[in-house]
């Protein structure tokens, strides 16, 4: 999968933008956990999956990005390596020989 984000800086200071990251990521668990809940009692979770999860997600993303922004990091190098980890413990399947 692959995604762009577009980035932008928020008028903060840079362990505010650094807290952001963990408050998306607190949004994105809460909505998981109502998703989880749906699932349990049998509701329609469709929309839900479109609106609440993937919102939460796609805003953890993007403050995760704003931060690697603020800094200059290069997100696609950093994320090549931990791909490379990650394949390396064997977490990816192997496709048509990749």
């Amino acid at each position: 999968m692959r995604i762009e984000v577009k980035t932008f800086q928020l008028p903060c200071t840079s362990k505010q933008q650094a807290l952001k990251v963990l408050e998306e990521a607190a949004e994105a668990y809460s909505a998981w956990i109502e998703l989880e809940d749906q699932l349990t009692m049998g509701m329609p979770h469709d929309k839900y999956l479109d609106t609440g999860l993937a919102q939460e997600i796609a805003d953890c993303i993007t403050a995760c990005c704003n931060l690697a922004e603020r800094y200059g990091i290069n997100l696609q190098a950093a994320i090549k390596q931990v791909e490379k980890k990650n394949r390396e413990r064997g977490r990816y399947e192997e496709r048509n020989g990749q």
